[in-house]
């Protein structure tokens, strides 16, 4: 996968959203995408997610890979609100 990453290919990959730790909420493959960026940054899309947390600009968030689980986590630390 990280080969495929690396060479500018999009990736399915599922993520956790734990930022309710009691309710933790998956978000599957198909609508989760990690690509490479052309400056080498990367860049993960997945707009279910964005609009489930109402992200936004200056928002403050985590995202590891957990390789017990093979899928990220994602947890919401802190939003700014307009």
């Amino acid at each position: 996968m990280a080969k495929s990453v690396e060479n500018g290919y999009g990736m399915p990959l599922d993520v956790w959203d734990v930022t309710k730790e009691n309710v933790p909420k998956k978000y599957e493959g198909g609508s989760v995408c990690l690509r490479n960026l052309y400056n080498d940054d990367f860049s993960l899309s997945c707009i279910e997610l964005f609009n489930d947390c109402g992200l936004g600009v200056d928002d403050e968030m985590r995202l590891y890979w957990d390789p017990r689980s093979s899928s990220s986590i994602f947890k919401l630390l802190s939003q700014v609100r307009a």
